[in-house]
């Protein structure tokens, strides 16, 4: 299965980028407070939350997205915004491989965890930690704790004439793992006029169970907010 978001890069803004702010502004007014030391963005993406962090956070905000297709998207973003990028440092490889130590008080981790089987996980938690100062908070999406068999509609939106529209479908790929696939279209004038496709694989995970990830990373979960967060201290 493709990790690489070649596909969805192209798609991501138009179909999921409001409902994707919609949550993370909910969740930033709630848990964001007012890092003096540094943010970091794990999973940054196409840069939604990255240009949202750094209008907000007077610190730098370091975004961590390995997936080329991605973070093209995010330093494209970042390009029509030069005086907020100055404070943006781009890293291209995942938080586990960077060594960054010390260099934030919050922490932003959503729609990561759920792709990395356990040892991953836990070394993604430890980097975390490491790159958090000690009583720095981090807002994390655990994975699902169980996932069923579905399908639904993601947003459509018009562009020039055409109307970009597509499905995720939900698969269960064994006890503890699961797929998802998302289908893209175009169309024009009612005609179809290209799809696309990529499929992602996840894994699954009590909500004990990753706590006790965090706990053994050197955190201490506060608290929980939907969908899946866990808000969590650097011990």
């Amino acid at each position: 299965m493709s990790q690489g978001y070649a596909v969805t890069a192209e798609f991501y803004d138009l179909l999921q980028a409001v409902e994707h702010r919609r949550l993370t502004g909910r969740l930033l007014d709630r848990w964001l407070g007012a890092p003096e030391v540094g943010v970091l963005d794990v999973g940054a993406g196409t840069g939604l939350d990255v240009m949202v962090l750094a209008r907000r956070c007077p610190v730098v905000v370091h975004a961590v997205e390995p997936a080329a297709a991605m973070r093209a998207v995010l330093l494209s973003r970042l390009a029509e915004h030069p005086d907020p990028a100055a404070r943006i440092r781009v890293h291209a490889r995942p938080v586990q491989e960077l060594g960054l130590r010390g260099v934030a008080d919050f922490g932003w981790c959503l729609n990561t965890m759920a792709g990395l089987p356990a040892a991953d996980r836990a070394a993604a938690l430890a980097a975390l930690a490491d790159a958090l100062v000690p009583g720095g908070r981090l807002v994390v999406q655990r994975p699902p704790t169980e996932a069923a068999d579905s399908r639904r509609d993601l947003p459509s939106w018009p562009v020039g004439g055409d109307l970009y529209s597509g499905e995720v479908t939900t698969e269960r790929v064994g006890p503890r793992a699961v797929r998802w696939r998302f289908d893209y279209r175009v169309s024009r004038d009612g005609a179809l006029v290209r799809t696309a496709a990529e499929a992602f694989d996840g894994h699954l995970a009590t909500a004990a169970e990753f706590d006790a990830e965090l706990a053994a990373a050197g955190f201490t979960a506060d608290a929980t907010d939907d969908p899946d967060i866990v808000v969590a201290r650097r011990c």
